[in-house]
């Protein structure tokens, strides 16, 4: 048999890549991390421009840009001074600033840089809280035309936002605070800006009194309380809400109340540490349903938790008749010499159908399937 042919190269030697368009190139630079992005440019004389001139700009501040925090702001500072624009995405966690005069021009010098001009992915936080690094209107007014998503963390946000005139986020789909310090009005504002919103996350936000929001657009929530005692959330109007997550509540102050959401499907993790939650007419209290005469027959998905009282978990899915799938976590007693403290067993699963609590008493094995609130929030866009 003859040996087999040796096989030409297929580009001959041709660098075919360099020959695709600018902006397709561009398009593919700024899926790289951004050292690898600007590392092209000593590719040859062709890509040297490639990156400032065809790549939109994706700015990731992260650990791996630089290990040290202030001088990560320092490099994010230059590529935003060299960088023409526009910006695809700018990711800055931990972001390390002097508070004073100072830090405020540079967050200021950031925001209203030509090279994130048409910013779509915004995800900032501060390095700590205590108190919130006061965040710039300018992050808010200066993308709100074209932001799709948006994450905020470890920011006092700016009362001067409630009166902004014509405030508008037409394009926006997935917003997330967490660990913020908000006013009332000031969420109302933000929120009602925001007219095709599909995910909201607050988690850990610092606010007195009620937060209220309404969205025509909104079809998955989660919310985690702050600090503040007495907390509420109202949502008023969601025609279109299918998940919601009361994610941790155990301050023991917090109330949520649903009052017109039709097409709430995914709820739960209802918990012994929710102080109140009421529903359309149905209201729970620290997960047991205070009155019987109501029932939700919307929701098919439900979470618990639960410390082994069988009879409260019976009451609650009394609420609950068309129910088809049952996430349950159990709390369970970890005892050792000096501490005794509730351990987390994982999330099992089964199919809601008659019988079910009879055979939660009486299975030893279960279907895992753990249940990531953040993940199940995104994953019900």
């Amino acid at each position: 048999m003859d040996a087999p042919a040796r096989r030409s190269s297929p580009a001959n030697g041709v660098d075919r890549i360099s020959g695709l368009p600018d902006a397709v190139l561009g398009t593919v630079i700024s899926l790289l991390p951004t050292r690898d992005g600007a590392r092209t440019q000593a590719l040859s004389p062709r890509w040297s421009q490639l990156w400032r001139s065809a790549a939109p700009l994706n700015l990731d501040a992260g650990i791996t840009l630089c290990a040290d925090a202030v001088r990560r702001a320092s490099i994010v500072s230059t590529i935003l001074s060299v960088h023409p624009g526009p910006a695809r995405r700018f990711h800055f966690p931990s972001i390390c600033l002097t508070n004073d005069a100072d830090g405020h021009a540079e967050l200021d010098r950031w925001f209203n840089s030509p090279a994130l001009t048409s910013l779509e992915d915004l995800d900032i936080s501060y390095e700590h809280w205590d108190p919130g690094f006061p965040l710039p209107p300018s992050a808010l007014l200066r993308f709100a035309s074209t932001l799709l998503a948006a994450k905020f963390g470890y920011w006092d946000f700016p009362n001067e936002i409630a009166a902004a005139p014509a405030l508008s986020f037409p394009v926006l789909k997935r917003l997330t605070l967490w660990c913020i310090t908000i006013s009332p009005d000031a969420f109302r504002v933000v929120v009602s800006a925001c007219h095709s919103l599909e995910s909201l996350l607050l988690w850990e936000i610092n606010f007195e009194g009620c937060l209220r929001l309404s969205s025509e657009t909104l079809r998955s929530i989660g919310f985690h309380g702050g600090s503040c005692p007495g907390q509420e959330l109202v949502i008023e109007e969601a025609p279109r809400l299918r998940t919601m997550l009361t994610l941790h509540i155990v301050t023991g102050g917090e109330t949520i109340r649903v009052i017109e959401a039709p097409r709430l499907e995914i709820l739960g993790p209802l918990s012994p540490f929710n102080y109140k939650l009421e529903i359309a007419s149905v209201f729970f209290q620290q997960m047991v349903p205070v009155s019987l005469t109501e029932s939700i027959s919307t929701v098919k998905v439900l979470a618990l938790r639960y410390h082994g009282n069988i009879n409260a978990v019976r009451k609650v899915l009394r609420c609950f008749p068309n129910l088809e799938k049952l996430y349950i976590i159990w709390h369970k007693p970890v005892h050792n010499k000096d501490v005794h403290q509730f351990g987390f067993e994982p999330l099992f699963a089964m199919t809601c159908h008659e019988g079910c609590l009879q055979e939660m008493e009486s299975r030893n094995r279960y279907e895992y399937d753990p249940l990531d609130p953040i993940e199940c929030l995104e994953s019900n866009l």
